[in-house]
């Protein structure tokens, strides 16, 4: 464990405790960063809590955790609502209730989201760099085709012309037609939409062929290089697709992913976590661990690399705070036994131990 992830939060607690369960001084001093503040202890309540929601359990906390089955309230299935901060509360996030075209030639903007980063699997430094036409071309095109984008670490709160509203996240970009049906297109990134319900004009949002389509509902989708995924917070949305035959209703709480090759996964969650990444907080359940990187590199200035093609498809379960994406994707590289190098301040490798 790095300085870089000394355990300041509770998540990097239940890293580093599930690392070494039986190490007497590390229990000492969780013990103690409990007792520290109150902020801790609602933290690490909250953290077991959510980890209770995505089915998983931690044995070296088990005392705890049968704890707050003893003690759970209907109303302890709901984020701590100290916890429920709006997008434009984060860092670097803007809130715009307008509906305007943005500027494509913004030099601060182009800056930062021609800058994206995603996660090249056994790719030396050296080829790297020789691909970065390739990587910023897609780029530039969507900064051209978007109604709404965002950069690096910045999120988004817009109205869209129905009164719907859309909440966008980092290095995320969207197009919409609402002169006769109520159509978005996701060109990149994730979004949460909160939708005004007009049964006469259905609220259609397409990504990568995926086309999901809602009467009144609140959802999100995400869209990149690993597929597209629908959740639904509450509400009922219909999702079609090639892949998906005659498609799929879903209901609060489920989620599909759908990948690259068409293949179709669908999972359930509680509705509390869908859109999450609103809160500061990624929550992952058997997801790929590229998958995951490449949803914090949006928040984090520079390039991330995962040198092993394996590395990159282990399975990874946790909760992460997008707020500090290096302390995140060094608590997402610990749980895999895996090691990141830092190369540059805009440079990091992550590869087995």
């Amino acid at each position: 464990m790095t300085e870089l992830t000394h355990p300041g939060s509770a998540s990097e607690w239940i890293a580093r405790l599930s690392e070494d369960p039986d190490n007497a001084t590390l229990r000492r001093e969780h013990d103690e960063w409990l007792k520290a503040s109150a902020q801790n202890r609602a933290d690490w309540d909250e953290t077991l809590r959510v980890w209770q929601m995505l089915e998983m359990t931690v044995p070296v906390h088990s005392a705890e955790w049968e704890l707050h089955q003893q003690d759970k309230t209907p109303q302890q299935d709901r984020i701590s609502p100290a916890r429920q901060l709006r997008p434009a509360d984060h860092a670097g996030a803007v809130s715009r209730d307008r509906v305007a075209r943005i500027s494509p030639a913004s030099p601060e903007r182009t800056r930062r989201s021609f800058a994206r980063t995603r996660t090249f699997i056994g790719m030396s430094v050296a080829a790297l760099a020789a691909c970065l036409l390739v990587v910023l071309m897609p780029g530039w095109l969507t900064q051209f085709e978007a109604d709404y984008a965002t950069a690096t670490h910045e999120t988004g709160i817009y109205t869209l012309p129905d009164g719907s509203r859309l909440h966008l996240g980092p290095e995320s970009a969207v197009a919409f037609d609402f002169s006769t049906d109520r159509q978005v297109t996701l060109l990149d990134g994730e979004a949460f939409f909160e939708v005004v319900p007009m049964t006469e004009r259905p609220f259609t949002v397409q990504a990568q062929g995926i086309r999901t389509t809602v009467l009144g509902t609140a959802f999100n989708v995400r869209s990149s290089d690993y597929g597209v995924d629908v959740a639904v917070e509450h509400g009922r949305v219909r999702v079609d697709g090639d892949a998906l035959g005659d498609g799929a209703e879903l209901l609060a709480g489920d989620v599909a992913h759908i990948g690259p090759a068409g293949d179709v996964t669908r999972q359930s969650l509680s509705p509390a976590l869908v859109g999450a990444w609103r809160n500061g907080q990624l929550i992952a359940k058997d997801r790929a661990f590229a998958e995951m990187v490449e949803t914090v590199d949006r928040y984090y200035d520079g390039w991330v690399v995962i040198s092993d093609a394996d590395l990159a498809q282990k399975p990874l379960t946790g909760i992460y705070d997008l707020q500090n994406p290096k302390a995140a994707l060094q608590v997402m590289a610990d749980a895999q036994g895996a090691e990141i190098r830092e190369i540059s301040p805009w440079l990091m490798v992550i590869s087995r131990r």
